[in-house]
């Protein structure tokens, strides 16, 4: 991949014959783009093209702050933004983003004095790459905040309150559980948080239908790191608020529009890696360290018919979570790091979530000390190839532990990067169900492989 300046523009060529132009509107902190994403091209017959982000610890590994510290950044912009007040620490979190430097300093000033939130607001994470980043923006927040995140897995014995699709994606349906009936019945504005705005239709499906569902909400804000809507798609935004008589806000830390020609050469060449090697792998539970109120006892099905009954956790937000509630969570997310640290045994260490399973992951990565890099598994099939400086070099393809049936994948990890790794589920529905990524991980000399998991195994 290569990138030229033109005049205020950035001109992507990515795998040769995919050209993506990129005109930048508004940069409130002066990122340079390559400090937030690098682009790539998709096997999606909707969308050729994805902004790989640097700052989420989805598709590329991070440090675990800096996607704390952007959701953080995104909280302040929009406290500023919509509600007039500023918050004297912007800068300071977005020169730690850019520079990697003072992390730990600016992370705890906003883990001691958390941001003042000055009315009733819901916050919404979209499944899967904004779950984190959404509960991110939400637990900035000392006051009046609480967060769901939409998810495509099918809940037995719950039934969703909101379902909406998401036409350009791999997996297009979205679901809503709260298990609180009136979470959604009251006149609070709705935030939606989602890494990157393409065209906004997402955002537009989803405010359609809690506006029918819910007739007293009038106010909606959407949050991302990127939005690069055109003119007649933010005229489209005008035109709903007309229609539904209702306010939509846009927060970003990029605004700008993106034109895209051609199609990209998607000739495939895998990395060689190394079959033989065999890690030593350890089973870490941890379930005695949360307390039986934060666990949802829902069995889910996998697509090929696998049971999973093992429960799932109420700090992670899928069901509906207050500011008071997730400040209750915080010691035993707390006590999960501590004793998760102790297990370490290398410098480098990564720390991979799962899925829609990142944001306690991340946050337990966080707290584990200086050389913790932290991971996420994907649905999002990307292209991979080793050649032109392309941006995902290296792919590992394995059956999803939690839904079994469904690929996952996993990317650009190198032989010998880390003398560790610690995977973290939220639920398990048989210690099986990790062996096809572990078998996939012993491919780049992990020596050690450790399986952390949140909720004990129902068989």
């Amino acid at each position: 991949m290569t990138l030229k300046p033109v005049e205020n523009k950035e001109v992507y060529q990515v795998l040769n014959d995919l050209t993506v132009e990129v005109d930048v509107l508004n940069n409130p902190y002066d990122f340079q783009l390559g400090q937030l994403f690098q682009m790539a091209a998709r096997i999606n017959k909707n969308r050729s093209f994805l902004f790989v982000s640097k700052v989420l610890g989805k598709h590329l590994a991070v440090n675990p702050k800096i996607p704390l510290l952007v959701g953080s950044l995104l909280a302040i912009r929009y406290l500023e933004v919509v509600h007039g007040e500023s918050d004297s620490r912007a800068q300071k979190i977005a020169n730690a983003i850019q520079t990697n430097e003072g992390l730990e300093e600016i992370w705890g000033s906003l883990q001691k004095a958390p941001i003042s939130l000055p009315k009733a607001t819901t916050f919404v994470g979209f499944a899967e790459t904004a779950t984190a980043l959404g509960h991110a923006v939400f637990s900035s927040f000392s006051n009046n905040a609480k967060y769901i995140h939409t998810t495509r897995e099918q809940i037995e014995s719950l039934t969703s309150i909101i379902n909406f699709e998401e036409e350009h994606s791999h997996a297009t349906s979205h679901r809503v559980y709260a298990l609180d009936a009136e979470f959604f019945q009251d006149d609070s504005e709705v935030v939606l948080v989602d890494d990157e705005v393409t065209t906004g239709k997402t955002a537009i499906n989803i405010i359609r239908t809690i506006k029918a569902e819910y007739p007293l909400k009038k106010e909606f804000t959407v949050v991302s790191i990127l939005d690069w809507r055109t003119p007649e798609y933010r005229e489209r935004y005008r035109q709903l608020e007309d229609e539904l008589d209702v306010k939509i806000h846009t927060i970003a830390l990029i605004d700008g529009v993106v034109s895209i020609s051609g199609t990209p050469s998607t000739e495939e060449h895998e990395t060689k890696t190394d079959h033989s090697f065999q890690p030593e792998v350890s089973y870490l539970p941890v379930s005695h360290l949360l307390s039986s109120d934060g666990l949802q006892q829902s069995s889910s099905t996998s697509v090929n018919g696998i049971p999973n009954k093992s429960s799932y956790l109420h700090a992670t937000g899928r069901f509906g979570l207050s500011i008071e509630k997730e400040k209750a969570f915080s010691n035993q997310i707390q006590a999960v790091a501590n004793y998760v640290k102790e297990k370490r045994r290398g410098k480098k260490t990564l720390v991979i979530g799962t899925g829609e399973f990142m944001y306690l992951p991340m946050h337990i990565a966080a707290q584990m000390g200086e050389g913790v890099s932290f991971h996420s598994t994907t649905r999002s099939p990307i292209y991979h190839t080793n050649s032109n400086n392309y941006t995902i070099w290296q792919k590992f393809t394995f059956d999803s532990p939690e839904n079994q049936g469904v690929t996952n994948y996993l990317y650009n990890i190198q032989a010998n990067q880390y003398d560790e790794v610690f995977i973290i589920f939220e639920r398990m529905s048989s210690l099986d169900a990790a062996s096809p990524l572990i078998e996939e991980l012993a491919r780049v000399n992990l020596p050690y492989i450790n399986i952390v998991n949140m909720t004990e195994i129902v068989e």
